[in-house]
């Protein structure tokens, strides 16, 4: 394992641009709502999945 700082100070940055993509802020939101929330307003967890991931999502 790594001693040094330096590493996790850039698996950090690293993970920190990950979370900063929009793509992956509304999944974060997503999955802070409910079920019951989401089938309030006629959505489903996995249609809105593929609308925020569009393409870049498949099963």
């Amino acid at each position: 394992m790594f001693t040094s700082t330096r590493p996790n100070a850039l698996w950090r940055r690293l993970v920190a641009l990950a979370e900063s993509r929009p793509d992956v802020r509304a999944l974060n939101r997503l999955n802070a709502t409910t079920d019951e929330d989401l089938s309030a307003r006629g959505l489903t967890r996995v249609g809105e999945v593929h609308r925020i991931m569009g393409a870049r999502f498949y099963i």
